[in-house]
């Protein structure tokens, strides 16, 4: 797959099939990520990658807790869309209006309470001492790894919702304290619904670009 097609091709996966992924693929997305830049080279990011038994007990232990009602709690805290701009909570409605209005909110919500059904979840965290500049090498680091896993016919989709109860993750997973759990990436291979052929829009070229010359 062209470069081209692949940033075309990649979107949200939001169920998955339960096909499992071969570790070697997994690690070879993860090395292609690792070329993303790094200010200065720190390199502060980690990824801790769960799949088969283990998988399952934090996929249990989620949706147990999702169904008491009990409200996540993500180490990286959760802005509410009145502190965004303007803008930004223009997008947000219309993208969950369309949703609705196309009848799939039930369906998000329960197949994202199974963690979407993905095989794999790969975590990123970064020290809690960590710089802001930071969080800028985490996010091309994870778009990196994204478009590696769609040129490889691998879905993906980074969600809250995989993040949102971090003590289970830590219990689970054994990462330490000092560590800030970010970003969870669900990856898969896509199932067929209507869920994952929605799709979100994105603004006019004008709207976000000012050519000076």
């Amino acid at each position: 797959m062209d470069f081209s097609s692949v940033l075309k091709t990649r979107h949200s996966v939001r169920h998955f099939k339960s096909t499992p992924i071969d570790k070697d693929i997994l690690l070879d997305i993860l090395r292609d990520a690792q070329t993303s830049p790094s200010w200065v080279n720190a390199q502060e990011y980690r990824v801790w990658l769960v799949t088969g038994k283990k998988l399952e007990c934090i996929r249990d232990e989620y949706r147990c807790m999702t169904q008491k009602g009990i409200k996540g709690y993500s180490d990286l805290p959760v802005a509410h869309r009145t502190s965004w701009s303007l803008q930004a909570q223009e997008n947000m409605k219309q993208f969950s209006e369309a949703r609705i209005q196309a009848g799939l909110l039930e369906e998000k919500e329960l197949s994202q309470s199974y963690l979407f059904h993905a095989p794999a979840v790969m975590y990123l965290t970064l020290p809690k001492q960590h710089s802001e500049w930071a969080l800028l090498d985490l996010g091309v680091f994870e778009q990196t790894l994204l478009l590696a896993a769609t040129s490889r016919g691998i879905g993906t989709v980074p969600a809250y919702n995989l993040v949102k109860y971090p003590d289970v993750l830590r219990n689970h997973l054994s990462i330490p304290e000092n560590e800030r759990i970010i970003i969870g990436i669900a990856l898969g291979f896509e199932e067929d619904t209507r869920l994952n052929k929605h799709r979100s829009i994105r603004q006019p070229m004008e709207n976000i670009v000012t050519i000076v010359e």
